[in-house]
């Protein structure tokens, strides 16, 4: 589709991903997941503060199965800057958004550790 089409049918392309991981695991799993630590709160939350402030032609969050950081979660991924964010909760949204999301800048509190995948 070209570009003007795009525009016209309201489909801008996004300057910005956040993925969220939905991952859940079954009961009595060897691995935690995201999914029993909130992660579909967390997701609502993105969505609902870019709707709010009007960032829905430039934010777009995903929900994802697992981003391979299941130790760490609720698990946060940022493109195009390759920022992850660990241990996310619904009261970091709007600081995410803000600072890593649209400044580009690791929040240190809430940055993935270099280790490897699970």
């Amino acid at each position: 589709m070209a570009n003007a089409d795009r525009i016209a049918n309201n489909m801008a392309k996004p300057e910005f991903q956040v993925l969220v991981c939905l991952n859940e695991r079954g009961e009595g799993a060897r691995k935690p997941s995201c999914g029993h630590r909130n992660a579909l709160a967390v997701y609502h939350r993105f969505k609902d503060h870019v709707r709010s402030q009007g960032l829905r032609d430039r934010v777009m969050v995903n929900r994802t199965g697992c981003l391979k950081h299941c130790s760490q979660g609720v698990v946060v991924a940022i493109w195009p800057h390759n920022l992850w964010l660990r241990g996310v909760e619904e009261a970091d949204v709007e600081e995410i958004l803000s600072t890593s999301v649209l400044g580009g800048k690791e929040l240190q509190r809430l940055e993935m550790p270099d280790i490897p995948w699970e």
